[in-house]
């Protein structure tokens, strides 16, 4: 059975960029279309992770100083996703996402004394190595990347990173306690944000997106709860951090690599794809 999880957590891993990518190319040229499926992502969230907080409830009014932190990343995660997503092919929008790992393990390093290995520290090596390879080109008239993508993608990049750090921060001072706390007032906070810009965008075409696209973030918010609940029960079973984490992240930037080529038809230069290779083993070796 920890087999199936991990099997599926590897496709849930992938749903985040493959349905945001999806939702784009239905709602192109629409207005505050990324309000709109920001909105619905954070609210079917929050509905997850309310059924979870019902389940095992607790409460300590000091974890709302991480609340508002976490909040924050995740808005800012969610918004440079979907943005990233329109201007920029998916592949490496995943990758750029995944490797926010490296300042998570920095971090790691600076407040959480935890020790530099040799995996960790040839992981570090291969996600400059994969950057430079799928920003980097010498020729004035190729374009590896758009400004705007580079943009939308490092708030995903950064965002992400804080969500992490802020998320193990927590679990840490509260020896692992009002997990379900923090990420159900998080995303709540980030669905009212989020509300709040829809409320105030006027010239959304909300009854179409919602008539034909609708579904897309929704099914995006569920999965991502059902991911954290497949990573959890991992975490009790008889698999090795070492094998879950490599293999959730390697495996669900493989599903969205195949995504691309099948569904979205992108297409990326052969430095470009060799980055995307060195990235893939830098997550390796970053989650080990």
């Amino acid at each position: 059975m920890s087999y199936v999880f991990l099997i599926l957590s590897v496709f849930m891993s992938a749903t985040s960029s493959i349905f945001g990518k999806l939702f784009n190319k239905k709602n192109e040229g629409k207005s505050n279309s990324e309000i709109f499926y920001n909105f619905l992502l954070a609210l079917s969230t929050c509905i997850g992770w309310a059924i979870l907080y019902a389940i095992s409830y607790s409460f300590e009014s000091s974890v709302f100083w991480y609340i508002a932190m976490f909040s924050v990343c995740y808005t800012v995660c969610n918004f440079g996703i979907i943005q990233a997503l329109k201007y920029g092919p998916a592949t490496l929008t995943s990758l750029f996402v995944g490797l926010s790992l490296l300042v998570t393990t920095l971090w790691g390093f600076l407040f959480w004394n935890e020790q530099v290995t040799v995996y960790v520290a040839i992981g570090l090596i291969f996600v400059v190595v994969s950057i430079v390879l799928c920003l980097y080109s010498k020729k004035q008239d190729e374009k590896p990347f758009t400004w705007k993508w580079l943009f939308y993608v490092l708030l995903a990049f950064f965002g992400n990173a804080g969500c992490s750090i802020v998320q193990r921060t927590q679990q840490i001072k509260y020896n692992g306690q009002h997990g379900n706390m923090l990420m159900f007032f998080s995303t709540a906070i980030s669905a009212c944000i989020y509300l709040v810009l829809f409320i105030r965008s006027r010239k959304t075409d909300y009854k179409t997106m919602l008539r034909t696209s609708c579904a897309l973030p929704v099914f995006a918010g569920i999965c991502n709860v059902v991911l954290n609940v497949f990573v959890m029960k991992l975490a009790l079973s008889d698999l090795t951090p070492s094998l879950i984490y490599p293999v959730i992240g390697v495996g669900g930037l493989a599903v969205v690599i195949v995504s691309s080529l099948l569904i979205f038809k992108e297409k990326m230069s052969l430095k470009q794809w060799i980055g995307v290779g060195v990235g893939a083993v830098a997550v390796v070796l970053l989650s080990i």
